[in-house]
């Protein structure tokens, strides 16, 4: 059978397909696969032109996959120009080498919405650890956009709903930085899609490789 896919982690258990946040302070190897990204909780505190720079050479020498996370939070403190600004760099770094982005979105869907069409952003973004409203989900896919879904499915009727109704092909799930299994969230995706959890492994399957291709594919035994 196919492989879980856990699209982002900060917990890796080496094991599945895991897209593991490299900026956690893992170190890469070869075996698994990566993101990295300017997250805007980091913003005030890094080289922002030599993060930028790292990202760009991570991607030249094929050690992440995806940017990320990298987005706007508006619940805190840092200046809200200046995470556009650091955003939208690594959107143009995102265009240039067709990598997609894991977004972190808190309270800014308008403002990433606004950024996605003033770029004229074509390479997708997994808004990661959704728990918005349909309509935003809807707008979200709209704009060419996918949504993971983590622990909160496991709890939140709102969140739930939204899954459920939610094209399959723009779904993703993950861990983030929970301890919960990859396995249990796609056990309880199975239940709120009324489908098997073969045919949903094998739905975000096909997603995965829609994005990525198939690096770092493993079967279960």
């Amino acid at each position: 059978m196919i492989s879980y896919i856990n699209i982002h982690t900060h917990k890796p258990e080496y094991q599945n397909i895991e897209l593991i946040d490299l900026a956690t302070g893992i170190i890469w190897d070869l075996r698994w696969t990566y993101s990295f990204g300017l997250h805007p909780w980091n913003i005030e505190t890094s080289d922002i032109d030599s993060d930028l720079d790292k990202i760009e050479k991570l991607i030249e020498e094929k050690k992440i996959v995806a940017i990320g996370e990298a987005g706007i939070d508006r619940v805190i403190q840092t200046n809200i120009d200046l995470q556009k600004q650091v955003f939208m760099e690594q959107v143009s770094i995102s265009e240039q080498f067709k990598i997609p982005i894991i977004i972190h979105c808190v309270k800014a869907w308008a403002d990433l919405s606004e950024i996605r069409k003033q770029t004229k952003a074509k390479t997708p973004w997994i808004y990661h650890g959704f728990t918005g409203n349909l309509h935003t989900a809807q707008q979200i896919r709209l704009d060419g956009n996918y949504l993971s879904f983590g622990k909160a499915l496991l709890l939140n009727p709102k969140v739930q709903d939204v899954f459920a109704s939610f094209p399959i092909e723009k779904i993703f799930l993950e861990t983030d930085d929970s301890d919960e299994k990859i396995e249990t969230i796609y056990e309880k995706a199975s239940e709120l899609r009324g489908i098997s959890l073969v045919e949903l492994k094998e739905s975000i399957y096909s997603n995965y490789i829609t994005l990525f291709g198939k690096s770092h594919i493993i079967i279960d035994s």
